[in-house]
């Protein structure tokens, strides 16, 4: 019997790169509609602007955290991951923390249903393909 060693290949660098810049491109893409309509609910400053920089900004933080920290525990990366997400709604829409907890909790449940739908969507579209 000959034993078989299964080699992964790992993407090149430049790839891997793409694919993390495409991921953040599309979650910021994904997340800012939910963000910039539960941060109209929560604070006066609110504008699409703020709102494209609060969720570009916790992408990018949610995943240097997650890398950093999930090494040494999973559940403490998501934490601070979203505390951090939380602490920049605050800073950037100039709420409390409760409101900006709401416009964290708000935004969440508006990207669930976005990403129900996509998926149905995307669902339907495969068996109408098929």
């Amino acid at each position: 019997m000959h034993s078989t060693t299964h080699r992964v290949e790992l993407p090149h660098p430049l790839v891997a790169l793409l694919i993390l810049l495409l991921s953040i491109l599309l979650s910021w893409i994904i997340a800012l509609v939910p963000v910039w309509l539960s941060s109209k609910l929560f604070s006066a400053s609110s504008t699409f602007g703020k709102a494209m920089v609060a969720t570009l900004l916790s992408v990018i933080l949610f995943i240097l955290i997650d890398a950093l920290v999930s090494r040494v525990s999973q559940p403490l990366a998501l934490l601070l991951g979203l505390l951090s997400i939380v602490w920049l709604f605050k800073v950037i829409f100039d709420v409390g923390w409760g409101k900006a907890f709401g416009i964290a909790v708000v935004s969440f449940v508006m990207t669930v249903i976005i990403l129900v739908i996509l998926a149905a969507v995307g669902l339907g579209l495969s068996f109408l393909l098929s």
